[in-house]
C-alpha cells in the first residue's frame, strides 16, 4: 500500500463522518473527525506498519514468551474434537460453575452461574454489550481518563455523554484523586467505567479508593462497570480488589473478566461477565442475537485454566513481565527529554514524551518509519494521555531490548529536546 493509498483511506474515514448513509451512533465514535482522531489515526498507524513491514511492536498486549501450560493447550486441542457442536448462548455449564467457584474464592464475588455469568467474547464483548444495555442517549457517563482505548467510542456509539474524570500524573507516577471523581458526579450520572488495573497507566486501586468509589455510586445512584482483564497482572505487592466485593455494589456493578492476558490466550477469544440477574438476562439477548455462542474450544482452554493449578505458572509469569518492565522503565527514563513511570499492574509504561516536542501521534509515526518500531500514541486513551505513550512490555526481552535501540535511532534523527 502507497503513502497515496493510506492517505485515501485516512480521507475517506475522515468524510464519512458526514455522510448521510453512516449512523448517528457510528458518528459519535468519532472524538474530532480529522487525522488526529483515536480512530483514524489508529488505522493509519496500523496501515503504515503493514506497509513498511519487519515492525517491531511494543505497541501490543499479547505475552509474547510464554505459553499456556500444556494442559491447556491440550484441553483445546481436545475441543476440536469433543465439543463439535454449539455451545449454546449461555455456553456450557460446568465451565460457569467453575467461573462461580473461582470468583468466591479468588474475588469474594458470589454469583449464580445460571443467571448472572456469562460467557463472552473477551471482555470487549462486555464493554460493547453493557454500554448498549445501561446506556440511554444523553446519559452521563464517568470515564477514567486515561483509559482503555476501545471505551470511549463504544460509550459515544451507545450515545453517552462522556465525562472524563481525569487521573494524575505527577512527573513520577500515576494516580487517583477521587475529588476529581466526585466533582463530576450528578444526579446525572447514570454510569462509570474504570479499569482496575488501569490500562494504560498501571494504576491498581486501593481497597480504600474503591470503598470512595462505591459511596459515590450509592449517593448518586449510578452503576459501575469494571474492567478486570488485569487481576492477575500485579507487581510490588500490589492487591486487586474487585469493587463488586463492597457492600451495596453487587447489585450495581457488571464486571468483565477474561483468560486473555494473564495467561497468554488472547488468541482464544474468551471472557465473562458477572453482573446482576436482571442485567444478565439482556445481556443473553444480545449474545443470542449478535454471535450466538463463544467460540468451544476457548470455553474448554479456559475450564482448563479454573480447574487446575495455575499458580507456578502465573509465579514464574510474574516474575519474568516484572524484570522486563524495570529494564523497559530505567531504558526510558534514560533518555533525554522522557520520564517514565513504573507500574504496579497491567503489562505497559506510559511514559510521559512532551519534552521531545512533538504530539503523541506525530511520535508514534516518526519512530514507525524511521525505527520499525511500534508504540501506541497515549491520545488514543484520553484527553490526559496526549503527550505520553503506550509501550509494551509483554513480549519478550529480545524483542524489547530490539525495539527500544531502534526507538532510540529513530529519536536521534529529532532535533535537540526540550526538557519538559
Amino acid at each position: 500500500m502507497d503513502d497515496s493509498a493510506k492517505e485515501r483511506r485516512r480521507q475517506r474515514m475522515i468524510a464519512s463522518r458526514d455522510a448521510g448513509w453512516l449512523s448517528d451512533s457510528m458518528k459519535a465514535a468519532f472524538t474530532t473527525g480529522d487525522a488526529r482522531d483515536p480512530i483514524i489515526s489508529a488505522r493509519f498507524l496500523g496501515d503504515l506498519g503493514e506497509e513498511l513491514g519487519g515492525v517491531i511492536s511494543l505497541s501490543g498486549g499479547t505475552i509474547g514468551d510464554m505459553l499456556p501450560p500444556d494442559f491447556v493447550r491440550e484441553a483445546a486441542r481436545n475441543a476440536v474434537e469433543a465439543y463439535p457442536h454449539y455451545p449454546g448462548v449461555k455456553g456450557y455449564r460446568d465451565f460457569r460453575q467453575a467461573i462461580a467457584a473461582k470468583l468466591t474464592h479468588e474475588n469474594g464475588i458470589e454469583a449464580d452461574p445460571d443467571d448472572e455469568i456469562l460467557p463472552t467474547i473477551g471482555c470487549q464483548q462486555v464493554i460493547d454489550s453493557a454500554f448498549r444495555i445501561l446506556i440511554s442517549p444523553g446519559d452521563d457517563v464517568l470515564l477514567m481518563d486515561p483509559e482503555y482505548a476501545s471505551t470511549e467510542p463504544a460509550i459515544r456509539m451507545a450515545g453517552g455523554n462522556v465525562i472524563p474524570v481525569p487521573l494524575q500524573w505527577d512527573g513520577t507516577e500515576w494516580r487517583f484523586d477521587f475529588e476529581e471523581l466526585a466533582r463530576r458526579a450528578s444526579p446525572r450520572t447514570k454510569l462509570l467505567v474504570m479499569s482496575n488495573g488501569n490500562n494504560p497507566t498501571g494504576i491498581v486501586f486501593s481497597r480504600e479508593e474503591l470503598a470512595q468509589i462505591a459511596d459515590l455510586a450509592k449517593t448518586f445512584d449510578f452503576w459501575v462497570f469494571s474492567d478486570e482483564e488485569y487481576e492477575k497482572t500485579l507487581f510490588d505487592g500490589a492487591e486487586h480488589v474487585s469493587i463488586a466485593t463492597l457492600p451495596g455494589m453487587r447489585e450495581r456493578t457488571v464486571s468483565a473478566f477474561s483468560f486473555s492476558k494473564a495467561y497468554g490466550m488472547t488468541a482464544y477469544r474468551i471472557g465473562y461477565s458477572v453482573g446482576p440477574a436482571a442485567f444478565t438476562d439482556h445481556l443473553h439477548s444480545i449474545l443470542r442475537f449478535s454471535i450466538q455462542a463463544c467460540s468451544a474450544v476457548g470455553q474448554r482452554a479456559a475450564h482448563a485454566v479454573l480447574t487446575n493449578d495455575m499458580t507456578p505458572w502465573l509465579q514464574e509469569s510474574t516474575t519474568n513481565l516484572e524484570a522486563k518492565r524495570d529494564e523497559l522503565v530505567d531504558r526510558l527514563n534514560q533518555i533525554p527529554g522522557i520520564r517514565c513511570n513504573v507500574p504496579r499492574g497491567v503489562y505497559f509504561v506510559f511514559p510521559d514524551i512532551r519534552g521531545l516536542g512533538l504530539g503523541s501521534v506525530e511520535l508514534a509515526e516518526h519512530v514507525l518509519r524511521e525505527g520499525r518500531v511500534a508504540v501506541a500514541p497515549g491520545s488514543q486513551f484520553g484527553p490526559m494521555g496526549e503527550g505520553h505513550l503506550r509501550i509494551s512490555f509483554c513480549p519478550s526481552i529480545e524483542n524489547i531490548r530490539e525495539g527500544m535501540d531502534r526507538f532510540e535511532r529513530a529519536l536521534a534523527t529529532l532535533p535537540a529536546p526540550v526538557l519538559a
